[in-house]
């Protein structure tokens, strides 16, 4: 709190001794305006100070605040209509339905349900971090500016772009004649029975953890699946792969209308210019940038929901066909809602992560100005205007942490349910 009176003082100071020459300046509207602008950060308002970097920062700080409310809205409206599947008011707590989540599957399943996934994608736009970079730092030319990856980048195909010498090239699409030397994603089929990694329908050459009405296998198969194979996500497939196969190019170039990837080393990064599955690295720019610029990057990123594999086991008193029948059709649905709130909770992290870098760099960033004015009058002049929204920057940051924070243990709440607990 000192350093902040501190800077206030010394803000005071700059103003007053500039507003001399400012008695003179025939251009009311021009450097010398010393009002601040009558809303501020509270009301969405992020030019404050004229100052790129402070200004940037600010936006970061509402877009923060957005951000949290965009999450929270979605990760209740999965919750209403989990809420509403049970028979609950569509407001029911997060404590409420793992209840009725608990109550649903005693009666009918042997413990809780058993849910396979790889976790959400989440997906980071490298033109976000360049037109960030860009907008707190003028020395940056959009055009000319480039992004790395540590993780993996799907190309921008529009841009006729390819991936660098460094970085492994991985292509995903039809496999080739359905033969895929990598993962497959959708079923994987053989005449002769196939190692299934995911859920057998059909027949069953060893034991199944979960059969159907008609002795068929519907779950996992401890031997040969001779049925149809559904892979739960990441599989390999050692039969046709009836889907899309993700495949390193064996000579560096993908088959036409696939989707290209660039996978960085490990430890490594990768020059991007699509979408980074990974720890984006922006353009390199002034110190006073980096928090703003990786905020940005990290609330504007996309989270894809993952493929779920769910499995259970009947309760032997649960027999009927009609109320099996029912079970399932109430499962499918649940299946869509509860990716929504992994992709929905992966996200929050994100964001969450993205306020607490933005509250560390709060003060160091007022705190470097009064050295780097170099004499510029109106940046002079906006300081006392940056100074005044301090508090509003500690409220927004608090709000939408708070409901990130809360949205991340409702999802917690659902999954721990699905455990059995």
């Amino acid at each position: 709190m000192s350093r902040v009176i501190l800077l206030s003082t010394l803000a005071l100071g700059i103003s007053t001794a500039l507003t001399a020459g400012c008695e003179r300046n025939p251009f009311p509207e021009g450097p010398c305006n010393l009002g601040c602008p009558d809303e501020g950060l509270a009301e969405g308002n992020a030019s404050i100070s004229g100052i790129a970097s402070v200004d940037a920062f600010f936006a970061a700080v509402v877009g923060f605040d957005k951000a949290a409310l965009e999450v929270k809205a979605g990760v209740d409206a999965e919750l209403r209509a989990i809420a509403v599947s049970l028979d609950l008011d569509a407001g029911a707590s997060a404590a409420d339905i793992r209840a009725a989540l608990s109550d649903k599957f005693s009666g009918a399943i042997e413990g809780g349900l058993k849910v396979k996934y790889a976790p959400p994608r989440c997906t980071v736009d490298a033109k976000v971090a360049i037109d960030a970079s860009a907008k707190c730092d003028a020395e940056i030319d959009p055009g000319m500016a480039s992004v790395e990856c540590k993780g993996s980048c799907t190309v921008d195909a529009s841009a006729s772009a390819s991936c660098d010498a460094s970085a492994k090239v991985m292509c995903k699409g039809t496999a080739p004649e359905l033969k895929c030397s990598g993962t497959c994603t959708g079923t994987c089929e053989s005449t002769t029975g196939v190692q299934c990694e995911g859920t057998c329908n059909g027949g069953c050459d060893g034991s199944c953890t979960v059969t159907n009405a008609n002795g068929d296998c519907a779950g996992e198969c401890m031997g040969t699946c001779t049925g149809t194979c559904e892979l739960k996500a990441g599989a390999h497939c050692e039969g046709d792969c009836q889907g899309s196969c993700e495949y390193e190019a064996p000579d560096g170039q993908c088959e036409a209308g696939a989707e290209v990837r660039c996978q960085a080393a490990a430890d490594a990064s990768a020059e991007c210019n699509g979408s980074c599955d990974g720890e984006v690295v922006p353009p390199k720019a002034k110190a006073e940038c980096e928090a703003s610029v990786e905020a940005e990057a990290k609330m504007q990123a996309q989270c894809t929901p993952p493929s779920l594999e769910i499995l259970w086991q009947w309760n032997a008193d649960f027999e009927d066909e009609l109320d099996r029948a029912r079970f399932k059709a109430w499962v499918e649905g649940f299946r869509l809602r509860y990716a929504g709130l992994l992709a929905a909770s992966a996200r929050a992290e994100l964001v969450i992560g993205a306020g607490a870098g933005l509250g560390d760099a709060a003060v160091d960033l007022l705190g470097s100005l009064p050295g780097e004015l170099d004499g510029d009058l109106r940046a002079a002049l906006g300081l006392p205007c940056a100074l005044a929204e301090l508090e509003s920057v500690g409220t927004l940051l608090q709000s939408g942490s708070g409901a990130l924070s809360g949205s991340v243990s409702a999802v917690g709440e659902i999954s721990a349910a699905l455990a059995g607990g």
